[in-house]
């Protein structure tokens, strides 16, 4: 049985756009816009109507596309994630902290950017498997998003996931971000799937914890075929139902949500 809806206020409405070009018109419709900002240089155009810009930051991987993350040393890493053609940081190792806040968030930041999405915060659990291991993990990550503060006064973080750290972490998060939920994409068999029960379970008590006890806004973000129109809008219904904002879309996060907005 699904949760009673969340207590208002609603969260804000959230948009996730990685590709190019970037529709600026329809995103600045929104209060909080997430992009991939090697497509958009100067995110002045999308605060049209004061909104908060994201850029996208991968905390726990450095992807294979990315020209500034690889020539990056191979101690920094301690192993792959074949899915997504990209390699698994060590949290704890000193080099890998300094490129994420010195490199990628000071060139970010230094471009206008003043919100960032963290991503694959939980990767380090594909490679970490012992209770010791994943503990270690999770106290270099928190000691990272707590840097990131330090070093930019005022920065305003995302989360997506990271269910482990909020706990010491939750405060310092202005959002919590999380995908599939009813409908998935599976990116070594790339194909989409529907969420089973017991997985959405899970997700659901994890999602209703987090608002709960940190006062996160959640925003859900599923995905469904272009062609699927019917099914996306009732994701989309389905979302927002439980007090979610919805981001209804294909993987690539390159066109505007095919849900219902909130």
């Amino acid at each position: 049985m699904a949760p009673p809806s969340l207590p208002s206020p609603s969260p804000p409405s959230t948009a996730f756009f990685y590709g190019t070009p970037v529709p600026v018109l329809a995103l600045s419709k929104f209060q909080r816009i997430v992009v991939e900002a090697e497509n958009i240089k100067n995110p002045d155009g999308l605060r049209v109507a004061g909104a908060d810009v994201f850029a996208y930051l991968s905390v726990g991987e450095a992807e294979g596309w990315r020209a500034s993350s690889r020539a990056l040393p191979k101690h920094l890493f301690m192993g792959a994630n074949m899915a997504w053609q990209s390699r698994i940081a060590d949290l704890t190792q000193p080099g890998w902290r300094d490129f994420l806040i010195e490199v990628r968030m000071a060139r970010l930041w230094a471009d206008g950017y003043r919100g960032f999405f963290l991503d694959t915060l939980d990767s380090y659990e594909i490679v970490a498997k012992s209770p010791d291991a994943r503990k270690a993990q999770a106290k270099a990550l928190v000691e990272i998003i707590r840097a990131m503060h330090q070093r930019f006064p005022g920065v305003k973080l995302l989360f997506n996931r990271g269910f482990a750290v909020l706990p010491e972490a939750g405060p310092l998060a202005v959002g919590l971000v999380a995908e599939s939920l009813f409908q998935s994409w599976n990116p070594t068999t790339k194909e989409y799937e529907s969420v089973s029960e017991q997985d959405r379970n899970w997700l659901l008590a994890r999602l209703n914890h987090a608002h709960l006890r940190y006062g996160l806004p959640i925003t859900v973000i599923d995905y469904v075929p272009p062609d699927k129109p019917d099914l996306a809008q009732e994701t989309a219904r389905q979302i927002t139902a439980l007090g979610f904002a919805s981001w209804v879309a294909t993987p690539g996060l390159d066109m505007i949500s095919i849900g219902v907005k909130k």
